[in-house]
C-alpha cells in the first residue's frame, strides 16, 4: 500500500520533515463521515483534559470515546469524572499494565493489595483490575490470545 507522493512525509529521524497535524480538519472530515452514516461513532485517543477542551470549542459532534491507557495503578480520576461530564465513554487500553513494553510496568498483576483481594473473593488478579475499571464505568480493551484467559475476563 503505497501513499499519494508527498502525503505523509513524516520521518522518525528528521523533526523538520514532521508535517503539522491539523487537528480540526481531521474531526471536521471524521464529522462528514459521521453525518453520511460512514461511521457509527467517532472518537480519539490520549486527550487529557486541556485537550478535550480546546477540542470541545470546535467539534460539532463530540467524541463518543476516549481511550486512554488507564488500569488500578493509573486510576485517570479527573480525566475520568470529566469525560462522564461530557457524556465522553471512557475505554481503558493497558488495563492490566503493559509489562514487556518500553513504556509500562507490572504494578497492577504485582500488586499485593489486589492479590489480597483477588484471594479473598476466589478471582484472579486480572479479574479483579478488570472488575475496578467496570465499577468506574469505563469500558475496557483486553488482548489476550489465551482461550483461558478470554473466559476468565468475562468472569469478572
Amino acid at each position: 500500500m503505497s501513499a499519494k507522493p508527498g502525503l505523509f512525509k513524516a520521518s522518525y529521524h528528521d523533526e523538520n520533515d514532521l508535517l503539522p497535524f491539523d487537528l480540526k480538519r481531521v474531526w471536521t472530515l471524521l464529522e462528514q463521515c459521521h453525518k453520511l452514516d460512514l461511521a457509527i461513532s467517532i472518537g480519539v485517543s490520549n486527550f487529557s483534559i486541556n485537550k478535550l477542551e480546546n477540542f470541545l470549542s470546535f467539534a460539532t459532534i463530540p467524541p463518543a470515546v476516549n481511550q486512554v491507557e488507564m488500569n488500578a495503578s493509573w486510576q485517570q480520576k479527573n480525566l475520568t469524572e470529566y469525560c462522564k461530564a461530557k457524556s465522553i465513554i471512557v475505554t481503558a487500553y493497558s488495563p492490566l499494565g503493559a509489562k514487556g513494553t518500553s513504556w509500562g510496568n507490572n504494578d497492577v498483576m504485582d500488586s499485593e493489595l489486589l492479590k489480597e483481594v483477588a484471594q479473598a473473593h476466589g478471582k484472579t488478579v486480572a479479574q479483579v483490575s478488570l472488575r475496578w475499571l467496570y465499577e468506574q464505568g469505563v469500558t475496557f480493551a483486553v488482548k489476550s490470545y489465551n482461550k483461558e484467559r478470554m473466559k476468565q475476563n468475562l468472569e469478572i
